[in-house]
């Protein structure tokens, strides 16, 4: 075995028990991405898209045979043609925020976060799949470029707090908002990542801090 091979090793054998100590310390049965379905330009290609995310999550735990913190994994995946084709991240922040106090609290019964409501990126980031993403992925030519390949991670308390502050008047000079928004974006609220680090991400999470210790080069994120 290389020094490689011990390392990946490793790496999977923190992440899940990481994940799998903070399930047990909340009560919690589930961990995994709610995934929001923005495009439906071909139903082909979303298959697709679901299909290689779904696979880069089992092959990370199966080939450290660590199924058991793979069996808890919940892919929740919310479509509506009608009222989600196009919807930008505030529209899905609110649907998201909708479903944490729905269907989410619902998952929540018994555990520690009903009495008392504990950080867990399951009720905090989304993924928010777009044209854009879906391309990046689907497109063979795009999934090979250093910057492809990804979807958008959205952490939606921070979508609706800029959305409250536009609302209230909030004002930002007007040769200022572009490089405002930009940073703003890339800092707080919404990034771009790797389909194939999904569960490392989530893993990263698990410690609210480390949101903004996620960098992004080139459009990408970057996380420890």
């Amino acid at each position: 075995m290389n020094i490689r091979t011990m390392y990946l090793d490793h790496l999977g054998t923190e992440l899940a028990t990481k994940i799998q100590a903070s399930l047990d310390e909340l009560r919690l049965s589930r961990w995994g991405f709610v995934v929001f379905r923005c495009t439906y330009s071909s139903q082909e290609k979303w298959d697709k898209f679901i299909a290689l995310v779904k696979e880069h999550a089992h092959d990370e735990f199966e080939w450290r045979r660590m199924e058991h913190v793979h069996d808890s994994l919940a892919w929740t995946i919310i479509e509506d043609a009608e009222t989600l084709d196009g919807a930008d991240i505030a529209e899905t922040s609110r649907r998201f925020e909708e479903w944490v106090g729905g269907q989410g609290k619902q998952e929540m019964q018994g555990s520690v976060l009903t009495d008392s409501w504990h950080y867990w990126p399951r009720y905090t980031y989304f993924i928010h799949v777009d044209e854009e993403s879906l391309e990046s992925v689907v497109d063979d030519a795009k999934a090979r470029e250093e910057c492809g390949y990804f979807c958008k991670v959205v952490r939606a308390e921070m979508v609706l707090m800029r959305e409250r502050d536009r609302a209230a008047g909030v004002y930002v000079e007007e040769e200022d908002l572009e490089e405002w928004e930009a940073d703003y974006e890339e800092r707080d609220y919404r990034k771009r990542v790797k389909i194939d680090e999904l569960v490392s991400l989530y893993a990263t999470l698990l410690n609210i801090d480390r949101w903004y210790n996620i960098w992004v080069d080139q459009g990408i994120a970057q996380h420890p």
